[in-house]
């Protein structure tokens, strides 16, 4: 029996944190990458009986990790000569909490943001404790739907917990702890029925309006000055990109002199996790190749904490247009509604939907054309007028 702690790497280019396998490139071809390595907190526990070696998460603390070592151990040899387990070692097989300690380090593991793991396993303590579940015995679709449910949420947020609830489920049959998922039954409500943030895009107008009283505005936000956030939205209205993504960005993601002009988002920094190329409107580049000039190589173009507060920022430089962020429909334009605002003026320039999906990044095409692209009447009036001409020549027949 031995007790360890877990030594790990993480590796790290221009000051962000990159995977191994892009670090591995990197090296190949003579980039510099910065290797740190780090000591887990928590001790891990390997126990071998009878030539048969057994691992289990420890304790942070060295003196209750042996204690519980020597329990495991005496419990693994009451099993090899047949003995059934201890009603104390049973209980704490069952234990959720173990469960969700082993899942969350699983997901660290995978390489998952820091967001993603916190968002993940607060969610499932949350449904958890409504539902009352302390064990696997308890996991019930039933029991776990009507907790979701009494949450005081939207339907896309309980939609949210459902999914994270599910991704336990699913992890604990990979891992040969349950015999089968029993949440497999439960699908996804519909939040179309209950949307809580209804958002709308930009027109043109309001656009240009936009920009030009970011580019005169005197006031600094969180370090970014008015032309600072103009190139921003600009930025993000020809490209959808989302608010991490642009905070990410440094001179060396632009590639302004290939054809077509593109972005590049590392995939530590992507929503999919992996690399994406966004291609650029020539005029963007232009602009971009002119204000990213002399800027530090390796240092982010948007530094700060402004990324914090996105839709209060944007939403005083709309004020300054003369722009409501909240519309009289209760529409309202967040940070996240540039997006939409991408993903409209694809469509009005007639952009194909199987195209939009691909430049969006989006799994399916109905979050593109459902979600994403907001056409007014005023844009499917333009369309219909073009049957005037067809109209026309069916009378004259």
């Amino acid at each position: 029996m031995r007790i360890y702690r877990h030594r790990f790497r993480r590796y790290f280019h221009n000051g962000m944190r990159i995977s191994a396998a892009q670090a591995k490139e990197l090296q190949a071809k003579g980039e510099h990458v910065e290797v740190r390595s780090y000591t887990g907190r928590r001790w891990w526990i390997c126990v071998s009986i009878r030539g048969r070696r057994y691992y289990r998460a420890g304790l942070l603390n060295r003196r209750d990790t042996e204690e519980l070592a020597v329990k495991w151990q005496r419990e693994l040899e009451r099993q090899a000569v047949g003995l059934d387990p201890s009603p104390e070692a049973l209980a704490e097989a069952l234990d959720i909490e173990e469960h969700l300690e082993f899942f969350e380090a699983e997901l660290r593991r995978r390489d998952r943001t820091p967001k993603h793991v916190s968002l993940t396993i607060a969610r499932i303590r949350r449904v958890f404790e409504e539902a009352g579940i302390k064990s696997l015995f308890h996991l019930d679709a039933t029991r776990i739907a009507d907790a979701i449910r009494r949450l005081p949420l939207s339907v896309e947020s309980q939609n949210h917990h459902l999914v994270a609830c599910k991704s336990l489920t699913r992890w604990l049959v990979r891992r040969a702890i349950l015999p089968q998922d029993p949440l497999a039954q439960l699908s996804r409500w519909n939040a179309a029925t209950d949307r809580r943030i209804v958002r709308r895009a930009l027109d043109v107008e309001e656009l240009d309006r936009l920009l030009r009283a970011a580019r005169a505005s005197k006031r600094v936000f969180r370090g970014l000055d008015g032309q600072t956030r103009a190139v921003l939205y600009l930025l993000a209205v020809s490209s959808g990109l989302r608010v991490s993504e642009l905070a990410s960005l440094t001179p060396q993601s632009f590639q302004l002199d290939a054809n077509p002009a593109v972005v590049i988002v590392e995939a530590s920094h992507s929503k999919h996790r992996r690399q994406d190329a966004i291609p650029l409107p020539p005029s963007v580049a232009e602009e971009l190749r002119g204000w990213i000039a002399g800027r530090p190589a390796g240092s982010p173009l948007w530094p700060g904490t402004w990324k914090e507060k996105a839709a209060g920022m944007l939403a005083d430089d709309l004020r300054e247009a003369g722009i409501d962020p909240l519309d009289e429909t209760g529409r309202k334009l967040d940070f996240h509604a540039l997006r939409a605002t991408y993903a409209t003026l694809l469509a009005r320039a007639g952009v194909n939907l199987q195209t939009s999906q691909a430049l969006l990044r989006h799994s399916s095409p109905t979050l593109t054309s459902t979600v994403y692209t907001k056409l007014g009447v005023a844009d499917l009036g333009s369309v219909v007028e073009r049957l005037d001409s067809l109209l026309d020549r069916g009378k004259k027949q």
